[in-house]
């Protein structure tokens, strides 16, 4: 009995270490996105010539779901859908995946993540899905507020 507890004590220690250190080698981009430019065999679906009028308002997103694995293209009324799945090459870059309805969103794309810190708490993610005659580029904007709150000093409000 006392070898057993002993058995068990070890795996749950085992198993926290695995769990604390443990490193998934993938991206996650998930959420919604702002579309910055979107062409698919060649032809350009966004930014049209009234989306360009119309700077800094946009009816298109693109949502990226890592529950369902799938990637959605909003634009007005039309919505394309497209499964993924991230991958590294040998070379150590991320490919992504694509399978679709639509024929320019199959195959096998270079994924570039960028990072642009603009302030302590403000940062832009940009993201960038290309192949031979397709381009899909977006990004996100993220506040972050401070983790704690600063500390009181006399005087200050």
């Amino acid at each position: 009995m006392k070898t057993f507890k002993i058995i068990i004590i070890s795996l749950v220690i085992i198993s926290v270490f695995a769990l604390a250190f443990y490193k998934e080698d993938t991206v996650n981009i998930e959420g919604t996105w702002i579309p910055e430019k979107i062409i698919l065999n060649d032809e350009i679906l966004f930014p049209t010539k009234i989306d360009s009028l119309l700077r800094g308002s946009t009816t298109s997103d693109i949502i990226i779901s890592e529950w369902t694995d799938s990637l959605y293209i909003l634009s007005g009324k039309e919505k394309i859908a497209s499964r993924f799945k991230i991958k590294k090459n040998k070379n150590g870059n991320h490919l992504i995946h694509l399978t679709s309805k639509e024929k320019a969103l199959n195959g096998i794309f270079n994924l570039k993540v960028d990072t642009l810190f603009h302030d302590s708490v403000t940062y832009e993610i940009k993201v960038e899905i290309q192949s031979n005659s397709n381009l899909l580029k977006f990004k996100k904007i993220l506040h972050i507020k401070p983790w704690k709150p600063e500390y009181p000093r006399k005087g200050a409000v």
